[in-house]
């Protein structure tokens, strides 16, 4: 299969599928994974529009095109009470994958067991603060000691763990090195994110913003060495003591935007090219409804990720004065057109339909 690349060479090779848009918990700061519908809904407020076996389709239509990394994420994902399924339908059908979660935490110790043993490898635990008035301030939740217990029930199932904590300046900045030591005890990396202002984080965003630059230039004086993620670009720095923070800095920086691999799928089957994107989104799940067979339906899910993947582009892109001839490893950088998506399509269709051959499930 020919590699799926955007027209600035970067692959397609993550794939970050919302499967709802209701939450338990209100964060003052919330993107709503970039889907349009202003804030999260309420438990109860938007029936699941997907269901375990379509997330199937995509999971295997994303893996076919190279996708090797499915982040499973909301809204609150537990909220939804076939969650166990809808993991199970896609480390099924992506094997080997990397299958992982973002959650608040508050239902983990409901799920954690059955999570690990349907095909989840790791898990992203929300926790801002330490300081249970901060906690709910920022999550509007009284909800710390279940986020805690959540955390616990992860690890206990053999889930491999970060904590997400978005830093606010005058509320939580103080915590960083109190976080990454329960971090560290867990053998968990702290993830440490900038506020977007995306979503409800516009609103507060020049209230709250903290450039995460200040943070890396203590962990340097700390001693510490840093490596880089190839997703993002993301700078990983390690303390003399072991302990793993790593940095994620999307607002106005081109060399996150340079490393993002990323589709992202929204709970009602929606594609987009990116958080930040403005223009329409490509609408997968009446394709795959009005396909025949499983095989097509794969298909039909593969022809809309193609589309979608010639739409995306850096949000933050550097200077014209600042850019580098577009070239990587000393040859130019190969910017795809949609006939070359069309012959990845048309493989596909032969590996999946070819010789009558039917592809088993999973």
């Amino acid at each position: 299969m020919p590699p799926v690349l955007d027209a600035y060479g970067r692959p397609f090779n993550n794939l970050r599928i919302s499967v709802t848009n209701e939450c338990n918990f209100r964060c003052i700061f919330c993107h709503i994974e970039g889907d349009p519908v202003g804030r999260p809904l309420r438990p109860g407020q938007l029936p699941p529009v997907m269901v375990p076996e379509e997330y199937g389709v995509v999971a295997k239509a994303a893996y076919m095109l190279g996708a090797r990394s499915f982040k499973i994420t909301g809204g609150e994902p537990l909220i939804r009470r076939d969650i166990v399924e809808i993991v199970g339908e896609i480390s099924s059908n992506a094997p080997g994958s990397d299958v992982s979660m973002t959650s608040n935490g508050y239902l983990m110790n409901v799920y954690a067991d059955k999570l690990a043993e349907a095909g989840l490898g790791r898990a992203n635990i929300s926790i801002h603060s330490l300081r249970r008035s901060r906690y709910k301030f920022i999550t509007g939740v009284d909800g710390l000691e279940r986020a805690l217990k959540g955390f616990k029930a992860a690890y206990d199932a053999g889930l491999k763990l970060k904590i997400n904590m978005v830093l606010l300046k005058g509320v939580n900045v103080d915590e960083v090195w109190s976080l990454a030591e329960m971090a560290s005890s867990y053998d968990a990396v702290l993830q440490l994110i900038e506020l977007h202002p995306v979503g409800m984080g516009a609103r507060f965003f020049k209230q709250y913003f903290y450039p995460l630059a200040r943070v890396e230039e203590e962990l340097i004086e700390s001693g510490a060495k840093v490596v880089r993620r190839e997703l993002h670009n993301r700078p990983v720095y390690i303390l003399p003591n072991g302990a793993r923070i790593e940095v994620v800095k999307p607002f106005n920086n081109p060399i996150f935007c340079a490393g993002c691999t990323r589709i992202r799928v929204s709970p009602t089957g929606h594609l987009s090219p990116c958080l930040n994107w403005k223009g329409d989104r490509i609408h997968m799940l009446p394709r795959i409804r009005r396909a025949g067979s499983w095989e097509e339906k794969v298909i039909a899910a593969a022809e809309a990720l193609l589309e979608v993947n010639m739409l995306r582009r850096p949000y933050w892109l550097t200077r014209r004065g600042d850019q580098a001839p577009a070239r990587v490893d000393g040859k130019a950088v190969f910017i795809p057109k949609r006939s070359y998506a069309r012959k990845i399509l048309s493989e596909l269709r032969r590996q999946l339909l070819g010789g009558g051959l039917q592809v088993a499930r999973g």
